[in-house]
């Protein structure tokens, strides 16, 4: 576990907080936890909604030595395997280039950001309820149990270390392997969006730095970064 735990009924979003304690404290080797977010944020700046139950974190790292893009799906293997050591469904799935989803449905988002050298890692999960949105999904609805928000936390706490250093000493092979093991999309036709600008084809798997492969009437393009999204009538959608 880490040497800090700073844990907050309410905040304004668990990965701001962490980017101020680094930036004013130098703070390293900590975790915030909160109950409540009144303004949490996800990857590109949107918002992530933030019902009761659930387990809202970040953790303060120094930064390893790694490829940030394989740093991401690392952590993300953390994510999916700490889910499904508490829930049995074969539906839980990753989702590039870092969710989890299970039965088409968001369980947990993931954000990384580097400030001043140091690493935030903001995880949410799902627990106990799920937005009403009709696109996300919690533990609980999965197992029809309630699940120990705390045990969760603790559990993702050691897993996060462990790909970590997994892929700082033994590198990325163990990561992409695990991911082509539990991505849905290989295969099909999908549309990559970052921020206006979309491309679609299909969806061949992962390089070795953790790029999304993409085939494109007949080229192969390597994408490091953006949304995914299925794209099974395989409209052609090339960047603006």
């Amino acid at each position: 576990m880490c040497s800090k735990i700073f844990r907050f009924k309410t905040i304004d979003s668990t990965h701001k907080f962490a980017i101020r304690l680094i930036e004013t404290r130098n703070e390293d080797n900590c975790v915030i936890i909160a109950q409540h977010q009144t303004d949490g944020i996800g990857r590109c700046g949107r918002e992530w909604l933030s019902p009761s139950g659930n387990l809202l974190m970040s953790m303060i790292s120094n930064l390893p030595n790694v490829d940030f893009g394989q740093l991401s799906l690392a952590v993300a293997c953390a994510v999916h395997e700490t889910i499904s050591s508490f829930i049995s469904d074969n539906n839980l799935r990753l989702h590039w280039p870092n969710d989890i989803y299970c039965q088409n449905r968001k369980i947990s988002g993931i954000l990384l950001s580097i400030v001043n050298d140091k690493l935030v890692i903001s995880v949410g999960i799902n627990v106990n309820s799920a937005p009403d949105l009709g696109t996300a999904i919690s533990m609980r609805d999965i197992s029809g149990k309630v699940v120990s928000v705390d045990s969760v936390f603790s559990a993702v706490i050691t897993r996060i270390k462990e790909w970590m250093n997994r892929l700082e000493n033994l590198g990325f092979f163990h990561v992409k392997r695990y991911w082509l093991r539990y991505i849905n999309e290989i295969n099909r036709n999908v549309t990559i969006k970052n921020g206006q600008e979309t491309l679609s084809g299909i969806f061949t798997g992962l390089d070795d730095s953790g790029r999304l492969m993409l085939k494109k009437e007949g080229r192969n393009l390597l994408i490091s970064s953006g949304d995914m999204f299925i794209n099974e009538k395989g409209i052609t959608v090339d960047y603006d």
